[in-house]
């Protein structure tokens, strides 16, 4: 008796294992997918980060190929570039030998600084991160790249905790045995409020403060040929620099205070209005100068509109966005992450100080018919997107979570 009922067990076992792993219906009778009792018991959490620090970025980066989003870098990082470089080769053809064979390869680059060691890591194509820089500066607030990405600007407090300083590292090239070799740095002038680079990357712009006001001038990233733009009495400036002839002066933005927006006209050493008399003014201009995104403090929200400088018309826009979530595709299209109504709070001050958060949906508005469409939900993953930049096809979408510092991509096709 106690054989027959080990045999009916090991026959239940196993038959029952036969069914689950082979015969099992990969859905349940609703046609939902069943969920993978493995994924159920260990689920995939990329939220968890270690505290800035002086540490190696060795961990690989989490992808759920079930979405449309791949972390990028495994740690917080202080900014990012994107970019491609392409370059012909030239093979013999076996069958015309006059007649080689040319041919064009394309990589795709990501470059980012680190927030806690300050170093420059690199990605080709799908290949592992690797260090391309060797100054090692801890805890960088801000980083921008230059000189078509081969300088990085790297903005961080001195140990007083009350000066900025601006330190620009050149990115060594390889050299024929595969390293790099690392050259100093320079130091741009201390206390520079905001900086910006060209948009063809060879120039930067700054607005540095005296007794008299601000100066707004420009130099190389290396500090040469420096130039005064403007001088002005007011001091509380922020930069943009969206077209290659001009560059744009926002009063910093606060939900008590009128904004402004101007235009520096360096020909006439003034400045010119283009918007102003606006409540917590917020603002995205486009790459050629046509439109304006901007948001504006109405109590505990705000609003977005879109200004034609062309025709001087303002549209609403029936969205919850600030400007400074958005990125520019080609056409002046917008892609913002932003949501349908947030939480009541004082904008933008709230979410600047982060008392308070987004849990970002993806709009793409189109700015000839004033109408947009969702391409993603926020169901999925929570993400309050700040950074944002498209690659060179505009297939691909690139952000920092603000909540933790790390590099996002999201697959727009």
């Amino acid at each position: 008796m106690r054989r027959i009922f080990i045999f009916l067990t090991l026959f239940l076992l196993i038959g029952g294992g036969i069914w689950y792993f082979f015969i099992r219906p990969n859905s349940d009778t609703t046609g939902n997918p069943i969920t993978n009792v493995f994924e159920s018991f260990f689920p995939n959490d990329s939220s968890l980060i270690p505290p800035d620090g002086i540490i190696t970025e060795t961990a690989a980066p989490q992808t759920d190929t079930r979405k449309r989003f791949t972390q990028v870098t495994p740690r917080p990082i202080a900014g990012y570039s994107i970019f491609a470089l392409s370059k012909t080769l030239t093979t013999p053809n076996p069958e015309q030998p006059l007649k080689p064979i040319i041919s064009t390869i394309t990589d795709h680059y990501i470059r980012y600084v680190s927030r806690a060691n300050g170093y420059v890591y690199e990605i080709k194509n799908t290949e592992p991160s690797v260090q391309v820089s060797n100054i090692l500066i801890p805890n960088i607030y801000e980083a921008v790249f230059a000189n078509s990405n081969t300088t990085a600007i790297l903005r961080f407090l001195k140990p007083d905790t009350q000066t900025i300083a601006t330190y620009s590292v050149p990115i060594p090239p390889l050299n024929p045995d595969g390293t790099r070799t690392q050259k100093a740095g320079v130091y741009l002038p201390d206390n520079i409020d905001s900086l910006v680079v060209s948009p063809d990357s060879t120039v930067i712009a700054r607005l540095t403060t005296e007794a008299a006001g601000g100066v707004i001038s420009t130099s190389t990233a290396s500090n040469t040929i420096k130039k005064d733009l403007i001088r002005t009495p007011f001091k509380e400036w922020l930069l943009q620099w969206p077209t290659q002839n001009t560059v744009y002066v926002q009063s910093k933005a606060s939900s008590t205070v009128n904004g402004f927006l101007y235009k520096i006209d360096s020909a006439a050493g003034r400045l010119r209005r283009v918007l102003g008399d606006i409540p917590g003014l917020t603002t995205s201009i486009s790459p050629t100068g046509a439109y304006v995104l901007y948001s504006q403090s109405n109590g505990t929200g705000f609003s977005t509109k879109l200004f034609n400088t062309t025709t001087g018309t303002v549209t609403t826009i029936s969205l919850s966005i600030l400007p400074e979530k958005c990125v520019w595709y080609s056409n002046s299209d917008i892609l913002c992450a932003g949501n349908n109504s947030v939480t009541q709070a004082i904008y933008p001050d709230s979410w600047y100080a982060g008392l308070s958060h987004f849990q970002d949906q993806l709009y793409r508005i189109n700015t000839s018919t004033n109408t947009y469409s969702v391409l993603f939900d926020g169901s999925q993953q929570s993400f309050d997107m700040t950074n944002l930049s498209l690659d060179e096809g505009q297939n691909l979408l690139y952000f920092i979570d603000k909540s933790s510092g790390l590099l996002w991509k999201f697959d727009l096709n």
